[in-house]
């Protein structure tokens, strides 16, 4: 027993594994069986240990890292400098620096500890499934009526049952199911056996419905969004039919009675968007008044910003008293200013590029629809980042970066090797 332990403990595998169910040891170790110390820093201990075993890997490897390096090292160096001068307020910058880069560095844990092509299917079928216990919770809430906490429900809207599974909220919920669904749909286009594709199929008509019932505006669109992206690279003919489909869809909704159970919700949380009323209370003290007040924070330190942890996140509001952005690039915009959210969003588009690079090589490759999947997962994500602070919450971060660490990897070794 020993002895297998310790053989575990000493695989880089074990502990990506256990990164990779990070939602459900932190429900567990936070709201069920609270260890003092423990509860707090389990995350953290973890990450160290990992940076270890990239440590050593980075060591051993002889993967070279692309032109995205000299992206992340001007980021990294870009908050470290934002941290140290601004000593009035050095805890606050202190913690809003960890709370960016500490989930950063997976993108380095995906790069150099990723072996191969097979070893990434079996972390993204580890990512679907616990996925899939976060979905199956969500739909049940819906199912027994679990009341959604009223700060989650805009007033005047027909829902008042939103599903939010085990993570932070629905929002949270829909941006995660919007990168689990089409990481289940690759794996269930690539699968051969017909008991895979029914498990994967299983996955995903449960993903997209607890997305659904999320009650997440801003996931929808930006998973119809990825999709898009992934169907362009798949099939440009279908991806036309597509948008046919939506846009008829779209139509055909706006003629759908409210009283129509869960399509009538739909209806009403898209088409509430486009009223006076929504704009109006959206500008006085919602999501596009928010980003109104980050630009403006942004106008007063153009360059660098008002600080780390100054504004529009959870490290503002514990120190300031500042709300939320409602959006992780704004909220970039206002603490980092125009250099800042350049780097940012270069080091965000970069990585992406060389996913869609990686697709690219795959054409005809048992590997390319799991990729593609996984690809329009991460797209999703991003997107979603623009009306949420979905970088905001760790295990969010941590998947977006070490997946698209995966995905970088696997692009170096096909430029360089030219074989899977």
């Amino acid at each position: 027993m020993r002895e297998t332990v310790l053989k575990w403990g000493s695989q880089s595998t074990t502990w990506l594994y256990l990164l990779l169910a990070y939602p459900v040891i932190d429900y567990v170790l936070r709201k069920i069986l609270p260890i003092p110390v423990v509860s707090s820093f389990w995350d953290e201990a973890l990450l160290i240990i990992l940076m270890v075993f990239t440590f050593g890997a980075f060591l051993q490897t002889n993967r070279t890292m692309p032109g995205i390096k000299h992206l992340l090292s001007a980021f990294f160096v870009l908050g470290l400098a934002l941290m140290v001068t601004d000593m009035a307020n050095w805890e606050a910058s202190v913690e809003g620096f960890r709370s960016i880069y500490q989930y950063i560095i997976a993108f380095l844990m995906g790069f150099y500890l990723l072996k191969s092509a097979d070893d990434l299917d079996k972390f993204m079928k580890g990512l679907a499934l616990i996925g899939f216990l976060a979905a199956v919770v969500g739909v049940m809430q819906v199912v027994l009526g679990v009341k959604t906490p009223e700060s989650w429900v805009q007033e005047g809207e027909a829902i008042t049952t939103r599903a939010f599974s085990f993570v932070t909220s629905p929002n949270v919920l829909g941006s995660y199911m919007a990168l689990i669904a089409p990481v289940a749909a690759g794996l269930f286009m690539k699968a051969t056996s017909r008991k895979e594709k029914w498990v994967w199929a299983i996955v995903t008509l449960t993903t997209l419905l607890a997305l659904l019932l999320t009650g997440s505006r801003g996931a929808w669109f930006a998973l119809a969004f990825a999709l898009f992206v992934c169907f362009y690279i798949w099939n440009k003919r279908i991806a036309g039919y597509l948008v046919l489909a939506g846009i008829i869809g779209l139509v055909a909704l706006f003629f759908v009675p409210e009283s129509v159970p869960m399509v009538g919700t739909v209806k009403n949380r898209i088409f509430t968007l486009f009223t006076p009323e929504y704009f109006e209370s959206s500008s006085q003290g919602g999501r596009v008044g928010r980003w109104g007040e980050a630009y403006d924070k942004m106008r007063i330190e153009p360059l660098f910003g008002v600080g780390l942890g100054h504004h529009g996140g959870a490290v503002a509001s514990r120190h300031f008293g500042t709300i939320y952005s409602d959006s992780y690039f704004f909220k970039s915009l206002a603490e980092y200013g125009l250099i800042g959210i350049i780097l940012l969003i270069g080091l965000v588009v970069s990585m992406l590029k060389y996913g869609a690079g990686l697709v690219s090589k795959l054409q005809g490759s048992p590997h390319f629809f799991s990729v593609l999947g996984l690809f329009g997962g991460l797209i999703a994500v991003a997107t979603h980042n623009l009306v949420e602070n979905i970088f905001e919450v760790p295990f969010m971060a941590l998947y977006f970066w070490l997946f698209g660490g995966f995905l970088c990897a696997l692009y170096v070794d096909q430029t360089q090797n030219k074989r899977w």
